[in-house]
């Protein structure tokens, strides 16, 4: 149920020439979890997107809080939706940030589509202040206490036919992190990441997926979502796949893989008094039997987690029958 996502699209006419705008709100019920026993039938409202466009069809300017790029491919499910299939888990990362975006179609009218994004984006991280310290200017995030925004640029290259579609995409990200806090020296610990992905539609199979390699970018869900031992300076990479086979017009399949792989050797030499690197590694695999008739689907998931952390592995796993209906 907490799935569930209000969507209100805007739309205008042009009124700079052939620039129109846009506006963009919507929500779902993932917000703060009230009080048990009633307040898990209760569920919250939080904000997803808000955000206005003003766009010529070519050019996109996005003002507002929207994915970074770096969130790319997404794994089909219809039980993890607003947190999909191995996010922060097992190499599915990005997260959605008030900034400035610029999408911009390289190509027109071509069998290939070659589209760029820029975005700058509000910096982000863990607070920084030290335990027992109340001081106001230092309980904010590392990120934002730099005073500098995340960065990030994509490529994405798509083509779209009834025989074979596909899509390619390359993004680079850039973050700096002021580890002591405001109003105290200390240096900048700049987070890194590289990631490429896509998808392909050949008739009823599809096979998409993603590889990233990053440093410090907890913030963004990456290194199993660590961002505050060692003031996050992990470094590491994830990579996932899912494939899918449409054996009917109603009927699908989906099996998916995915590990994320911090480098906890490289941490302990990159932060000698932080202790072992708390979780090691992730292993997610799924399985999804989805019936499709319209706007309504069916589906039966199966979730497995393995997760190795410093005092051993831990294994979970999931079943879950969901129900979606979009307007």
């Amino acid at each position: 149920m907490r799935n569930t996502r209000i969507n209100f699209t805007f739309n205008a006419g042009p009124v700079l020439g052939k620039w129109s705008p846009r506006g963009v709100l919507e929500a779902d019920f993932f917000g703060q979890q009230g009080a048990l026993p009633f307040g898990d039938e209760q569920p919250q409202l939080r904000v997803r997107f808000a955000y206005a466009d003003l766009t010529n069809g070519r050019t996109t300017i996005r003002i507002g809080q929207y994915w970074s790029p770096l969130f790319g491919e997404t794994p089909v499910s219809l039980s993890h939706i607003a947190f999909p299939i191995g996010y922060g888990a097992s190499g599915k990362v990005g997260w959605r940030f008030p900034g400035v975006f610029v999408y911009h179609d390289l190509t027109s009218g071509k069998p290939v589509v070659v589209q760029l994004q820029l975005a700058a984006f509000e910096g982000s991280g863990p607070a920084n202040a030290a335990a027992g310290d109340t001081a106001p200017a230092r309980q904010i995030g590392t990120g934002e206490a730099s005073g500098l925004p995340q960065l990030e640029a994509l490529l994405n290259f798509t083509k779209r036919s009834a025989k074979l579609s596909w899509n390619v995409y390359v993004v680079g990200h850039v973050d700096w992190k002021d580890t002591s806090g405001t109003n105290r020296p200390g240096n900048n610990l700049t987070g890194v990441a590289f990631e490429v992905g896509g998808n392909i539609v050949p008739g009823k199979f599809s096979l998409r997926g993603n590889f990233y390699y990053g440093k410090a970018i907890g913030q963004q869900f990456g290194h199993i979502t660590q961002f505050a031992q060692g003031n996050g300076n992990i470094r590491g990479y994830g990579v996932w796949a899912q494939a899918g086979y449409d054996f009917t017009p109603r009927w699908s399949y989906f099996l998916y893989y995915g590990i994320d792989n911090p480098d906890e050797v490289r941490f302990a030499q990159d932060n000698p008094t932080a202790g072992a690197l708390a979780r090691q590694e992730n292993q997610d695999a799924a399985a999804l039997l989805r019936f499709r008739a319209g706007r309504y689907a069916l589906g039966l998931e199966y979730l497995r987690a393995m997760t190795r952390y410093n005092t051993g592995l831990t294994n979970a796993q999931q079943f879950a029958l969901s129900v979606l209906y979009t307007l």
